[in-house]
């Protein structure tokens, strides 16, 4: 598992053992970039499994679990895209789905131990904080004098 997840993120230096030899879960960054990988090994109904998020300025996100099997089960990645259309209320129940689907997100994360106990980009961060509707990127602005 820990070797096909290597083999995801080619060049990046990918290079965790499992338990016992190694942590439950952490955190790798690449290898002369941005990149960073959150993983945590768990046991399921299927077995054995590593479950990670990967975080990427450039490439974007993943986030898959890795089964004993080999087989990849590729999990949801933060939305950030929204299709607007001429329909205001149309485009604001749209934005309300995705808030949702991204909070829903974002609690399976941190239930799975994906966002607690090590670092989490800045650029995640804020992209969550939008894209959860906790912050509005385009406030109304106070009308002036001018």
């Amino acid at each position: 598992m820990a070797a096909k997840l290597a083999e995801m993120h080619p060049d990046w230096g990918i290079d965790i053992a499992p338990p016992p030899a190694g942590p439950t879960w952490g955190a790798v960054r690449q290898q002369g970039g941005s990149g960073l990988v959150r993983y945590v090994w768990r046991d399921g109904d299927r077995g054995r499994y590593l479950e990670y998020y990967s975080f990427h300025r450039i490439s974007g996100d993943s986030h898959a679990r890795i089964h004993e099997s080999g087989e990849v089960e590729w999990l949801p990645t933060l939305g950030t895209a929204l299709i607007v259309t001429e329909d205001a209320a149309k485009d604001a129940a749209a934005r309300e789905r995705l808030h949702k689907a991204n909070r829903d997100l974002l609690q399976q994360l941190d239930e799975a131990g994906l966002l607690s106990g090590g670092p989490v980009p800045m650029s995640f961060q804020i992209n969550s904080a939008i894209m959860t509707g906790v912050i509005d990127p385009d406030p109304p602005r106070p009308e002036g004098d001018d």
